[in-house]
């Protein structure tokens, strides 16, 4: 999990989500000097998932922002209009699958890790 959120608001953000036992690394705002759109964030959590490379990695974000920072160091963005931004700037960031919320991101899990613009 990469947020700019600080550390103690992610441990209340996953209890809220009710995914807590879900993550098993995390970077937060405390963990780097500048935020989204800097791609900072992404770039500490590519170094903790030493086994993944950039290309093989897919960030979740319900901001440009989000997509733009990852682009920044080679990941890939799904977006999610829950967070208030439009398709069209979602899309303009970078997005290359938008949804309306994690549930409709997880329904159709199967279409877009199954699609080219998946693979890296």
């Amino acid at each position: 999990m990469a947020s700019s959120a600080k550390k103690n608001e992610i441990a209340t953000y996953k209890k809220i989500a009710g995914i807590t036992d879900l993550v098993e690394t995390e970077v937060s705002g405390d963990d780097v000097s500048r935020s989204k759109p800097h791609g900072d964030i992404f770039a500490v959590a590519i170094k903790k998932l030493v086994d993944l490379a950039p290309g093989e990695i897919i960030a979740v974000g319900d901001t440009p922002y989000d997509a733009e920072a990852a682009a920044k160091t080679g990941i890939r963005t799904v977006g999610v209009l829950c967070g208030g931004f439009p398709k069209e700037e979602l899309g303009a960031a970078g997005c290359f699958a938008i949804y309306q919320d994690p549930k409709d991101l997880l329904q159709h899990y199967d279409r877009w890790t199954n699609s080219e613009a998946f693979r890296p």
